[in-house]
């Protein structure tokens, strides 16, 4: 039994699981990048437009300071609380490092962001913003200008807000976009299966395809890619040609064997009586006629194999059923195998009188020739000193006949295929056969209503088993 494939086979080796692949890294690389650029564009437009908006706040209140001066504490801080609100908060440094801040209650002024903001910028260098973390709170702060009196102006505003909106914004997109991949996975697998789809069906329908179901066996593609249609198209015409050459195959052969069969029996009669009749041939002569006569059956059995095959295949088959004692029949059986065989031939029949004389359903001439055909199918392959035994059993539901040889055995991996034609089993060299003699028995018994099986050991031989009905 053949190991199943492993996941890199049917991921990489079959043509759904390539476009699968192919069509989940596109997917997956879009998606992320999609993730991946959006949170960057989306914090530095952010950064931007706080600086855009602190920027605007320090220029209005440098306006006014411009005007006003920075040497009367009380405008200083009227302008600074004026201009501040619960996220901006305004200041000035003067030269003796002591602060003006604006004086409100309902302003929340945060001396760490102040001293941070400060911190961040020793130099102060006019213009340069600074981003400052604190804890949770993320602060933009700058140094406005410095004034001609030595006094400088700060800004400060907290962003922590639009960074937490932007956070929230960003973790809903992301699980947004993730049920997008999900959805979107699962549409790419439906949509790459159904475009594969046809080829599973072609491909099962040509696994179907045999020499009985060509006439009958096409493809029906109702849906699919133009280009699958066409090959479904394609399909069904190459099995009309192959239809019509099997059929005109069977035909010719009917028609041959048919035609070559009658001179053939004629030729064996000619060279039978001429054997008897022939008194003043010499001892080589006789052998040589003898072997010819040999031949010229070897060769009407091989046309009349043709022609059971033949009309089996067509279904005109001739096969005349009726009640069988199958203890008669093996009796003459082996009464016409022993006149031929040069080995012991046993017959065993059933102990109980009843079960011996049991009937069974089947044609008494088919019977017989399949019968003959297994022995002499025992016999080439069997050495010389053994035995071969046919065995009647009685079961439940039919009647079975063994065929046991202890021959050369067959192969296991080809006892399957042994019913076929023009078989032959790999360790069959010694002798020469058309590989037609299993493939008419099988043909026969089925034909009768039966079946056929075998058991066979690589040298130690074969047992061909009969069912039939009763």
């Amino acid at each position: 039994m053949a190991a199943p494939p492993s996941w890199r086979t049917e991921l990489l080796g079959s043509l759904q699981g390539q476009l699968q692949l192919a069509t989940y890294l596109a997917v997956f690389v879009g998606f992320t990048g999609a993730s991946s650029v959006g949170p960057w564009i989306g914090q530095r437009n952010l950064i931007q437009n706080n600086a855009t908006e602190l920027r605007r706040s320090a220029t209005a209140i440098q306006a006014c300071l411009s005007k006003g001066g920075t040497t009367d504490p009380a405008f200083v801080q009227q302008e600074l609380l004026l201009h501040s609100s619960m996220r901006t908060s305004l200041w000035v440094e003067n030269p003796d490092r002591s602060l003006v801040l604006p004086q409100s209650d309902h302003l929340e002024i945060s001396d760490s962001a102040i001293r941070a903001s400060m911190q961040a910028n020793p130099a102060r260098k006019e213009g340069q913003q600074e981003l400052i973390r604190l804890g949770e709170r993320l602060y933009l702060s700058e140094l406005v200008q410095r004034f001609p009196s030595g006094a400088s102006l700060w800004i400060s505003q907290e962003v922590s807000t639009n960074q937490r909106a932007l956070s929230d914004y960003l973790a809903l997109m992301i699980l947004i976009w993730s049920g997008c991949l999900v959805v979107t996975l699962l549409a790419v697998s439906w949509l790459v299966r159904r475009i594969v789809q046809p080829l599973e069906q072609l491909n099962t329908a040509t696994d179907q395809v045999t020499a009985e179901t060509l006439a009958s066996a096409r493809l029906h593609l109702d849906r699919g890619p133009i280009e699958v249609q066409q090959l479904g198209r394609t399909y069904n015409a190459l099995l009309e040609r192959l239809s019509l050459s099997w059929s005109q195959q069977r035909q010719f052969v009917s028609a041959v064997s048919h035609e070559l069969r009658t001179p053939l029996t004629i030729v064996q009669g000619y060279l039978n009586r001429t054997v008897k009749r022939g008194d003043n041939l010499t001892e080589s002569q006789v052998r040589g006629l003898r072997t010819a006569e040999e031949e010229s059956i070897r060769m009407r059995r091989l046309m009349d194999d043709l022609l059971d095959l033949s009309r089996g295949d067509s279904g005109r088959l001739a096969i005349a059923n009726e009640p069988v004692q199958l203890a008669d029949q093996l009796e003459q059986v082996v009464d016409m195998a022993r006149s031929t065989l040069n080995r012991p031939l046993l017959l065993t029949l059933p102990l109980d009188p009843q079960a011996r004389d049991g009937i069974a359903q089947a044609d008494p001439a088919r019977l017989r020739q399949v019968l003959l055909d297994l022995i002499e199918n025992a016999e080439k392959y069997s050495p010389a000193d053994r035995p071969i035994e046919l065995v009647l059993r009685d079961e439940p539901n039919d009647f079975a006949v063994d065929v046991i040889d202890q021959g050369i055995g067959i192969p296991e991996a080809e006892q399957e295929a042994v019913f076929e034609r023009f078989h032959r089993a790999s360790n069959a060299t010694e002798h020469s056969g058309s590989g037609l003699g299993l493939s008419v028995v099988k043909l026969l018994v089925e034909g009768m209503g039966g079946t056929i099986a075998l058991r066979s050991r690589l040298g130690e031989g074969s047992c061909f088993t009969v069912r039939l009905p009763r």
